[in-house]
């Protein structure tokens, strides 16, 4: 009796401990992470295996806020930010979504205080980016590259394998883009291209060391340089000579390539010898191709970027453990040697670093795409695509009204990217609308500037 007294004692204590909220009653979590990449808990994926790896290391416990809609992600921070339910930790859509929202911590007082000189090994472009005024205001999660992949079995077949061993020039890319596409053949036939809208983009880059991504000095935008008008006429050539799957017709390619689904499709079957394309794309490459594939990068060897980022939110109260985890989430030392342990496969995240050693580790173990290796040795001079990273970048290269009524369908209230898209196309003449473009580029910059003056420094 006494025995049973004593269990019923003890549960309401218990209970009544629950009723007044005390800690005992449940879980204590000493960060709250967020993010689109987590997968599910039954899943388990490696980015849940580090976070344990983090809390077994370092004896913390870190709650994944679960209810994050990836379809909807930015709302979804929003909404908990309505709550007051901020996480403590959380990826970036883009840097200009946390900056705009005002939700982002500046990180330069941790920075500084990291004497490991881990944060100096990343990649210059990709760290710079994080970087607003005189502040730090993300931490840069992970790096993959863009540029050109070739098919070296493809263009051995037709004694053009010299490309894919020297460095590349637009010379050489453009005799093999145009070499492979007069090989279209009925139904059976190759094309030298994926597709032909990224150039425009880069090429300002690789013949001007003052500009990155379309044409961005990290100041202003130059489209009405003549290193931007000479991008977009190589793009028109190539959609104009159809040395492209995207400029081809519906008819040509019924002609060429039926029952193709797409350029990814007619790569995985060994009849496009150059895609554009992303690093995280190797692991599909590398399960859905039976050829040898080189990654080439770009002409003028500035390998183009795209980063992810973490960013510590402004409600955080332990910014040095936050700080903390995000590093070993993204550029850590022992994080990334972490996950070269974990993963199984090619991972479509490579080292965060310019640490040799580190980067050796990575490709003794993941067989992945000739190329990509040498590539680490360029990053330091590469540029970042900026559309998560430069200010108004959507505004300045997309969204924005021209202000002017343009002489083809659709043209009385067009934006900035149809106007682009119609000059590459050859529907409007470039050069007629290369200062319009410029002005509304730079004005979107600085009107986006504008909007942030009050609140950073």
């Amino acid at each position: 009796m006494k025995k049973k007294l004593s269990i019923l004692l003890a549960s309401a204590v218990a209970a009544a401990a629950c009723v007044a909220g005390l800690s005992a009653c449940k879980p204590k979590y000493d960060l709250v992470y967020a993010s689109w990449n987590l997968g599910t808990e039954a899943g388990n994926n490696i980015e849940r295996q580090m976070i344990k790896a983090f809390e077994e290391k370092f004896d913390v416990k870190v709650k994944i806020e679960e209810n994050i809609s990836l379809s909807a992600y930015d709302q979804s921070i929003n909404a908990l930010a309505v709550r007051d339910s901020m996480p403590d930790v959380f990826m970036l859509s883009n840097i200009n979504f946390g900056l705009s929202e005002r939700y982002v911590s500046d990180i330069t007082d941790l920075v500084n205080a990291d004497a490991s000189g881990d944060w100096n090994k990343i990649p210059k472009p990709i760290e710079e980016a994080v970087h607003f005024k005189s502040g730090i205001y993300a931490i840069p999660f992970a790096m993959h590259m863009m540029g050109y992949f070739v098919n070296v079995d493809l263009l051995q077949q037709y004694g053009l394998e010299s490309f894919a061993e020297q460095e590349i020039t637009y010379d050489s890319f453009l005799n093999v883009v145009r070499e492979m596409s007069t090989k279209k053949g009925d139904g059976e036939g190759y094309i030298g291209l994926s597709h032909e809208n990224t150039i425009f983009e880069w090429y300002p880059a690789s013949v001007n060391s003052e500009y990155g991504w379309y044409t961005w000095d990290g100041e202003e935008y130059h489209l009405d340089s003549p290193e931007f008008a000479k991008g977009m006429e190589l793009t028109l050539d190539m959609r104009q000579n159809k040395y492209t799957y995207d400029s081809l017709t519906e008819e040509d390619r019924e002609q060429y390539f039926p029952s193709v689904d797409g350029y990814i499709d007619l790569w995985n079957q060994s009849r496009l010898a150059i895609r554009w394309g992303y690093s995280y794309e190797v692991p599909d490459m590398i399960k859905n191709c039976s050829f040898n594939i080189k990654f080439m990068g770009v002409p003028g060897g500035r390998t183009p970027m795209v980063g992810d980022y973490l960013a510590i939110s402004n409600t955080c109260k332990d910014r040095e453990l936050a700080y903390k985890f995000a590093k070993w989430m993204s550029f850590d030392p022992a994080g990334i040697r972490e996950r070269i342990k974990l993963d199984k496969d090619v991972t479509n995240t490579m080292p965060l670093t310019t640490d040799r050693t580190l980067i050796n580790e990575y490709f003794d173990k993941f067989d992945a795409v000739d190329g990509l290796k040498d590539a680490f040795d360029t990053l330091d001079n590469g540029i970042v695509e900026s559309v998560k990273v430069v200010p108004g970048y959507t505004r300045s290269r997309w969204t924005s009204t021209v202000g002017v009524s343009l002489p083809v369908e659709g043209g009385a209230n067009a934006n900035v990217g149809q106007l682009i898209d119609w000059c590459w196309t050859g529907k409007l003449s470039f050069a007629d609308y290369a200062a319009k473009l410029n002005e509304k580029a730079n004005d979107n910059y600085l009107k986006t500037i504008d909007e942030y003056e009050a609140f950073y420094n």
